[in-house]
């Protein structure tokens, strides 16, 4: 493959790309710059419960809780300011919206592509239910263990204590967290 075939990126009408996006793995959607969906695959139709045909054409917007659609023609926006592959909300909890009204927690990875001469977004979107599921109950174990414990980060930095470490040194863990061991 060429420099040049590697820097363009399929238009979003091209067959070949309608077929790589639908045989991904990932729920994956396409969005254009006023937040309509143009190209949804099979698994984007599972992770949402909606029908290919519910979804294109209508606002991204429905896929986010209304609590949060707010912000997000905001965050759009600054997207398509800088469009450059990147996670979406860095820092902060996402959640998506089902069909039934249902929140859960994602993860989202943007990438521009280009079609017609105008940037959409491809939003690949993971469901991350299971995985903070896993966190909540490690954190359970590790508050609810009869030991202290302290977890430290690579650079040596405390990221986490339990109740008995807060006993045992008499400090709040919020004087603890982010102390060098």
């Amino acid at each position: 493959m060429n420099e040049k075939s590697r820097s363009e990126p399929f238009p979003v009408g091209d067959a070949s790309f309608s077929r790589v996006v639908e045989w991904v793995p990932t729920a994956m959607v396409v969005v254009d710059r006023e937040g309509r969906i143009v190209l949804v695959n099979a698994q984007a139709e599972r992770l949402f419960g909606y029908g290919r045909d519910e979804l294109l054409g209508e606002s991204v917007d429905r896929l986010v809780p209304a609590r949060l659609a707010g912000h997000h023609p905001t965050y759009r926006a600054s997207f398509f300011a800088d469009p450059h592959s990147r996670p979406m909300g860095s820092g902060r909890d996402l959640f998506a919206r089902r069909r039934d009204g249902s929140e859960f927690p994602v993860e989202i990875g943007m990438t521009p592509i280009e079609a017609g001469g105008s940037f959409m977004v491809l939003a690949a979107v993971v469901d991350i239910t299971e995985r903070k599921r896993q966190e909540e109950r490690f954190r359970r174990v590790v508050e609810f263990a009869p030991s202290a414990m302290v977890m430290v980060d690579r650079g040596g930095r405390i990221v986490l204590v339990n109740a008995q470490t807060e006993q045992l040194f008499g400090y709040p863990r919020e004087a603890l967290i982010g102390e060098a061991v």
